[in-house]
């Protein structure tokens, strides 16, 4: 089962739920891609709880994660919606997948506050400079490297 990324589930009927130590961590974080989500477009993320994930959002919903330790990247479908009346960035994962950290497995939508996704990214390229979208990966992620091509602070941005 390949790892992936999920920062909260959610349901349409209750807000997507997030552990304290993620919003603590996202409050003091200065949004630096205000625009997030845009298609064609490959960002980073950083979290204490994951490390660095790389996302390539391509048109019409689809993208491909380049997780952490993984050797080939994550198919994802991602949308844009409205969960208890707040914005939220959703992504579904293969149902073989399974993600370390919430202990979940993939196959259905699970979503997130926009505004807390917002904060978790911190730089973004055009396009798609890796080619995440052939499923292969550049290398394996180590979870406290981003790679070189970002430019972010990595002096305050770390593990």
């Amino acid at each position: 089962a390949a790892l992936f990324v999920l920062l909260g589930g959610c349901s349409d009927q209750q807000p997507p739920p997030v552990s304290a130590h993620t919003i603590a961590e996202a409050s003091v974080r200065q949004n630096r891609v205000p625009t997030y989500p845009q298609p064609d477009t490959t960002y980073l993320s950083f979290s204490r709880a994951h490390g660095f994930q790389v996302n390539y959002l391509a048109p019409e919903g689809k993208a491909w994660l380049w997780y952490p330790g993984n050797r080939l990247g994550v198919p994802e479908d991602y949308k844009r919606d409205i969960v208890a009346g707040q914005e939220a960035m959703c992504w579904r994962h293969p149902p073989n997948s399974f993600n370390p950290v919430t202990r979940k497995q993939g196959g259905t939508f699970a979503c997130e506050s926009l505004a807390l996704a917002r904060s978790t990214v911190v730089s973004a390229l055009p396009a798609d400079p890796f080619a995440l979208q052939t499923g292969r990966v550049p290398y394996t992620l180590d979870r406290c490297a981003a790679p070189a091509e970002f430019s972010f602070d990595r002096t305050t941005i770390s593990c």
